[in-house]
Parts: structure tokens; sequence; C-alpha cells
């Protein structure tokens, strides 16, 4: 006997709901079984340099020779799968100690006096912050250095062998 007169009574609607919740459980497991997760984390920082640049008009050429600063934007990301009961790839803590020990290296600072940098292009900024962080953070994945007020943005990106 059907109730309310929508042709289908209360226990069939029941299991066809537990069957679309089974489905829909099975979907997501497969997903997550070939998934993995990617963790990111953005900071600023102030920083000055120079440039001497060769192959532009002169007009631009002195403009970058002199000292000039830029606010940059740095984002790292982190991919894996989750580890032990936390179900974490990265504890967000150790990632945002190693996010400051490197930003104090650049914040504030002159980056042409900064060792390893070399000149401060955002391709060497993006290097610098990955062969910095490499050592201590396990699935470093992609380093992007952005100068956000010119729209300006470069990404390290770890190849797939």
């Amino acid at each position: 006997m059907s109730r309310g007169g929508s042709g289908e009574s209360h226990d069939g609607r029941e299991r066809a709901l537990k069957r679309t919740t089974q489905r829909k459980t099975r979907s997501l497991a497969v997903v997550e079984s070939r998934a993995q997760f990617t963790l990111s984390r953005s900071f600023v920082f102030e920083a000055a340099h120079t440039l001497i640049r060769r192959d532009i008009d002169p007009p631009s050429i002195d403009a970058s020779r002199r000292i000039h600063g830029h606010s940059y934007r740095a984002t790292v990301e982190v991919t894996g799968d989750p580890q032990g009961e936390s179900g974490m790839v990265l504890d967000l803590g150790r990632l945002d100690a190693e996010l400051t020990r490197v930003r104090e290296r650049l914040d504030h600072r002159l980056l042409d006096d900064v060792a390893g940098l070399g000149p401060a292009t955002l391709e060497n900024l993006c290097a610098f912050l990955w062969r910095a962080l490499a050592p201590t953070l396990d699935g470093l994945s992609r380093v992007t250095v952005s100068r956000d007020a010119r729209g300006d943005a470069c990404s390290l990106t770890l190849r797939e062998r």
C-alpha cells in the first residue's frame, strides 16, 4: 500500500536511498584510492634588487639597474598521501615553520646580496626557494613566485619521470 499518494512505499524509498548511498560510497573509495592531496601555503615578502638587462630598450635598462623593489607572493605546494592516524599529508605547523625560515632570508632584503640566489628573476627566486625547501619538505611539488601588482608569475614544478 502506498503512502501519501506517491505510488512508492516508505520502505521502497528507504531501500532506494540506501542503494544510492552505497554506490556513492564505493565511487568515493575508488577515487580516493587513485587520488593524491596537494597542500599549498603562500607567504608575502617585500624585497629590493637591481637587474642588468641587455636585451631590451635603453630606457628600461636604466630603470632596472637602479635599486627598486617589489611585493612578492610565494606559494609552495606539497603533494602526497595522507599519513598515519591524522590523515595529513604534512602538518601545516611544520610547513609554516619551514616557510618562515626561508621567508626571513628574503623579506626586506636587497636580493642582490642573498647568497645562492643570483640575479633576482622570478625563475631564480623559484629555484632558490626549491633548493631551500626540498631537503626538509618531502613531497614538494611546486613553487610559484608572483608579483601580484604587475601580474607576473613563474612556477617551478617537479617533472613526472
